[in-house]
């Protein structure tokens, strides 16, 4: 079975590249094993995409989905496809001491 499942906050305001059907969401998610943090990209469509468009930067969600790889000329690309996301915690209702401040990673 190929399930992603993660926990992050989102980096900056999802968008939908040529106002297609497709939302892009870039998420923040902390590595328990190095301790550092990875930028992770994910896709979302139709009713899942129509709510991930919604999140703010700040914003911790849970996301479900799949790999799913893509073949092109120059090599291939594996991206995270999203079948659920979840609201975890809406950035303005975090911590002062928890809020991420972008600027220094």
């Amino acid at each position: 079975m190929n399930t992603v499942q993660m926990v992050g906050e989102v980096r900056e305001r999802p968008f939908r590249p040529g106002e297609g059907n497709r939302v892009v969401v870039k998420v923040r998610v902390h590595d328990d094993e190095s301790g550092r943090f990875d930028n992770v990209e994910f896709d979302s469509f139709g009713a899942v995409g129509d709510f991930a468009i919604r999140l703010f930067s700040g914003d911790r969600i849970a996301v479900r989905g799949r790999l799913e790889g893509r073949v092109f000329d120059d090599g291939d690309e594996i991206k995270i496809v999203a079948n659920h996301v979840e609201l975890v915690r809406r950035a303005s209702d975090a911590p002062a001491n928890e809020r991420h401040h972008h600027d220094d990673d």
